[in-house]
C-alpha cells in the first residue's frame, strides 16, 4: 500500500474507476466519504440541475466490494438525514496507464486562503510576490487541497499566522500533512503533526521532504494523549465523532490566548459541532463556510 508515487520510467499504473450519480445536496458528503475509504482522487461533474456524477479512483488492488458495502451503508445514513439524497452506481472500469494523464484532469493546482497555492508534482507554478507554493503528491492519505474543509483550514491558519502571535501549532489527524506544511511555510516555527494511520505519517514525511520542511515539523504516529505541552494553535480537520472524544484534550493542550480550528463539519451538523465545543468552555470567534462545509475558530474561556 502507500502512495502511488511520481511517474518515473515505464511502470504501468493500474487504477479502478467507480462512477456514481448523486443528488446535489449530498455530493460533498459522498465525495468526502470516498476519500476516507482510500480513494486517490474524486471528481464531481454537474450532469443536470441538482444531479452530479462522481468519479472515484482507487488502486487496482483495492477490494471494491468492501468499498461498495461501506458506501451503501453510508448512503442509508445520509438518506435518513438529508431530504431527497440519492446515490446510484453507474459502473466500474479498470484503467491501465503508463502515465498520470488521468490525474491531470482530476487534480490541478488550487488556491487556499490569500497566499497558498497547492500544486501536484506534474504541474508547474511560478509564484507571484507573496505566494506560498506547496507541492502535494496524491496518495492514500487524505488532503490534496481540493476539498473545501482543507481550504477553509488553510485560510484560518494563514489568518492566524498573519497576526504574528502564533509560535506553535498542533495538526490533529494530519493526513497528507498539507496543513502542517502550510503552517510552517506561513511562518509558524514550531509545528507538530500526528495521525493514527502509519500510511498517513509515511506520506506526510514524503510531502514534507518534497517541500523542504521535513526537518522543521515533528511527526508521530499515535494519539493526542501522547502530545506533550501546549500550543498556540490546534487544528483538527476530522469527523465530528473524534472531535467530540478529543475536546477535553484540545482544552488542556491549548495555550492561554490560543485558538482551536475545527473543520470536517457538514452544514447539517453545524449546530451539533458548535454545542460540542461550547459546552466544555470554548468560545466561538469565527465561522467560515464553503460548499456545504463549515470551519470554526474557537478561543477558550478559562
Amino acid at each position: 500500500m502507500g502512495g502511488m508515487g511520481i511517474p518515473n520510467g515505464e511502470p504501468l499504473y493500474k487504477l479502478s474507476k467507480i462512477r456514481f450519480r448523486a443528488s446535489g445536496n449530498s455530493v460533498a458528503l459522498f465525495s468526502d466519504f470516498l476519500l476516507g475509504l482510500g480513494s486517490l482522487g474524486v471528481s464531481e461533474d454537474v450532469k443536470e440541475e441538482g444531479v452530479y456524477e462522481i468519479s472515484s479512483y482507487f488502486p487496482m488492488e483495492t477490494d471494491l466490494s468492501s468499498v461498495m458495502r461501506s458506501l451503501g451503508d453510508y448512503a442509508e445514513v445520509v438518506g435518513e438525514s438529508v431530504a431527497g439524497a440519492k446515490l446510484v452506481t453507474l459502473g466500474v472500469e479498470h484503467i491501465d496507464r503508463t502515465s498520470w494523464e488521468i490525474w491531470k484532469t482530476v487534480l490541478t493546482k488550487v488556491r487556499a486562503g490569500e497566499k497558498v497555492v497547492i500544486v501536484p508534482p506534474w504541474e508547474k507554478h511560478a509564484p507571484e510576490s507573496g505566494e506560498v507554493v506547496i507541492e502535494i503528491n496524491p496518495s492514500l492519505a487524505f488532503g490534496t487541497g481540493h476539498h473545501e474543509t482543507t481550504r477553509l483550514c488553510i485560510a484560518l491558519i494563514e489568518e492566524a499566522a498573519g497576526r504574528g502571535r502564533i509560535g506553535s501549532m498542533l495538526d490533529v489527524g494530519c493526513g497528507s500533512a498539507i496543513l502542517a506544511i502550510s503552517a510552517r511555510k506561513l511562518g509558524i516555527e514550531n509545528v507538530t503533526a500526528f495521525d493514527t494511520d502509519p500510511i498517513a505519517i509515511s506520506e506526510s514525511r514524503k510531502n514534507a521532504e518534497r517541500n523542504a520542511v521535513l526537518d522543521k515539523i515533528k511527526f508521530f504516529c499515535g494519539y493526542i494523549q501522547s502530545v506533550r505541552g501546549v500550543y498556540d494553535l490546534i487544528v483538527a480537520n476530522v469527523y465530528l465523532e473524534p472531535i467530540y472524544h478529543m475536546r477535553g484534550e484540545f482544552k488542556s493542550r491549548l495555550a492561554p490566548g490560543g485558538a482551536l480550528v475545527i473543520s470536517g463539519i457538514p452544514d447539517r451538523r453545524r449546530d451539533e459541532a458548535l454545542r460540542c465545543l461550547v459546552e466544555v468552555g470554548f468560545r466561538l470567534d469565527k465561522e467560515v463556510t464553503e460548499g456545504g462545509w463549515v470551519a470554526f475558530r474557537f478561543g477558550l474561556d478559562r
